[in-house]
């Protein structure tokens, strides 16, 4: 994991966190984590792609779950 995908992470779990506990908007909250989220899934097709499997994609109802 490089220090770009580690800071997005990190931001993406502190606002999933502030989202349970109803300290931000939906809105708010999607757009911080939406940018690991895509991250997440252009990693996801690109190993998918490699291994000719089916991508597991991830979305932001999943991960805030």
């Amino acid at each position: 994991m490089n220090e770009q995908t580690f800071v997005l992470k990190n931001q993406a779990e502190h606002y999933r966190v502030l989202y349970q506990m109803n300290k931000c908007t939906r809105k708010e909250a999607k757009e911080n984590i939406m940018p690991y989220i895509n991250l997440i899934n252009s990693k996801s097709k690109e190993i998918a792609k490699k291994y000719n499997q089916k991508p597991k994609i991830v979305s932001f109802t999943t991960y805030i779950r």
